[in-house]
């Protein structure tokens, strides 16, 4: 069963792990295991699989968020991404380059 999505419109940044640069997107939506983001910058070098880390700043809250993530599809300027634990960004960091 799919994790309930809560949309919003937050402003997130992305840092695609390996590939430097920073995307400035908006969450479109967000669950307890991902998020739908969109950019509006051209030329983002952004494939399924990459692995990113997305910070998001709670305004209201006075809040800070920094979460792990790999991308699972790209449409245009959107794209989904699963959240992963921190400490297997290195893991998977590797696997993705052995391959």
């Amino acid at each position: 069963m799919a994790a309930a999505r809560y949309e919003t419109k937050e402003k997130a940044s992305i840092e695609i792990y390996g590939k430097g640069g920073q995307v400035i997107a908006q969450l479109k939506n967000l669950s307890v295991t991902g998020a739908c983001l969109e950019w509006t910058q051209d030329n983002v070098d952004i494939s399924k699989g990459d692995l990113v880390r997305m910070t998001v700043v709670l305004r209201a809250l006075k809040r800070r968020h920094n979460m792990s993530a790999e991308v699972v599809w790209v449409e245009g300027k959107r794209t989904g991404l699963n959240f992963i634990k921190y400490e297997d960004v290195l893991d998977r960091m590797i696997e993705k380059n052995a391959l």
